[in-house]
């Protein structure tokens, strides 16, 4: 999803068509309404969506189940689409190919001289790509140049422009010492084959695990935040964390325990209230089908926060997204801030997405 001239937007599956098509959210009436533009016609097909203020960004790319290696032959494609405030429509600028490779997960982002990025994994490698500053154009993927990027099948990764800087974090579970979340950044302008030596974000067996949703707090310069997930499986040990990064030092807490059955997290920077808001699944409550039960299969979506400047979280959580009948996951949003002027986003609320797979709905949740 994205914001864009007053209005939110989604990149959603059309029943009707059998393809993706940009939707545009009604606020007043917390509905949907199909613009009718496509952005994919291929099923089983998952996306990464960039609005950078000027060009809407569109990855697509053909999902491979989980632990399973990506499988060549299969194009990862990002389209382009200018935006006419007139008549609130996209219209298709280009479609290109980022990589032949159909992968688990795939990100993209754009830095500051108009190059976007894009990174996944592949045979068993974290692998980017970039565009040239004409922010369609794309190059040939490589591996990321460190030894410590030769990662496990399982592990994901995932890019976010940052202070003149675009930054890479990934998973690493080879099931050693070096296990966990690693950091590496890329100075715009530079070589693109030119990275920082990764440091890691957290480290030690089963400290890491491939789920990874990064923001970047524009107004702070260095000020990076991860939430990610752990292996850990003690009842006390986190499963879900924020990882801040502060100018270049990385700091973890805690945002629930294994006790509390977290998965598939997301993080939110409301900059209007100065707050982190993460949301991600927990089980469903009381007076609901299944209500308690710890599975990967679903739960409900709730959300928890924290100040940004003194970062707790506590146990205390709050449904946001509830089917009474049915397991609720896989919660997105926007990659913007909240409510930030600065950045188009004033007054944009909070709107969230999470999906049920056993009626093929959407489930939404709006807060102005």
């Amino acid at each position: 999803m994205w914001f864009n001239d007053g209005i939110w937007w989604g990149n959603l599956w059309d029943t009707a068509s059998s393809d993706f098509h940009i939707f545009r959210f009604n606020a007043s009436t917390s509905s949907w309404a199909d613009t009718g533009v496509a952005t994919e016609t291929r099923a089983n097909t998952h996306h990464d969506v960039l609005w950078d203020g000027k060009t809407l960004h569109v990855a697509s790319y053909r999902f491979v189940n989980d632990g399973l290696p990506a499988e060549p032959n299969y194009p990862s494609t990002m389209r382009r689409y200018s935006y006419d405030p007139g008549t609130k429509k996209y219209s298709l600028l280009s479609s290109t190919k980022i990589n032949d490779h159909r992968v688990e997960t795939l990100s993209i982002d754009k830095d500051s001289t108009g190059r976007v990025w894009a990174t996944w994994q592949q045979g068993n490698r974290i692998y980017l790509n970039v565009t040239g500053t004409d922010g369609k154009t794309w190059g040939t993927p490589f591996a990321h140049p460190s030894s410590l990027s030769n990662v496990s099948v399982d592990d994901n990764s995932a890019v976010i422009a940052f202070d003149g800087k675009m930054g890479v974090m990934w998973s690493r579970q080879v099931g050693d010492s070096t296990d966990g979340m690693y950091w590496s950044y890329h100075v715009d302008g530079a070589s693109k084959t030119t990275w920082s030596t990764p440091v890691a974000a957290v480290k030690g067996y089963r400290s890491g695990d491939d789920h990874m949703n990064l923001k970047w707090l524009d107004s702070s310069g260095g000020r990076v935040f991860a939430a990610i997930k752990t292996s850990f499986t003690s009842a006390s040990q986190p499963l879900i964390q924020l990882l801040a990064l502060s100018g270049t030092t990385w700091s973890a807490h805690t945002i629930a325990t294994v006790a509390e059955c977290p998965n598939r997290v997301i993080v939110l920077i409301d900059e209007s209230t100065q707050r982190l808001r993460t949301f991600a699944t927990y089980p469903k409550p009381s007076g609901t089908t299944n209500a308690g039960v710890c599975t990967s299969s679903g739960g409900a979506i709730y959300e928890k926060s924290t100040a940004l400047d003194t970062i707790s979280f506590t146990t205390t959580k709050t449904a946001r997204i509830v089917d009474a009948d049915q397991y609720v996951n896989n919660v997105t949003s926007t990659k913007q801030n909240l409510n930030a002027s600065a950045r188009g986003t004033g007054n944009s609320g909070l709107l969230v997405l999470a999906d049920v797979n056993a009626t093929s709905r959407y489930w939404h949740f709006y807060s102005p």
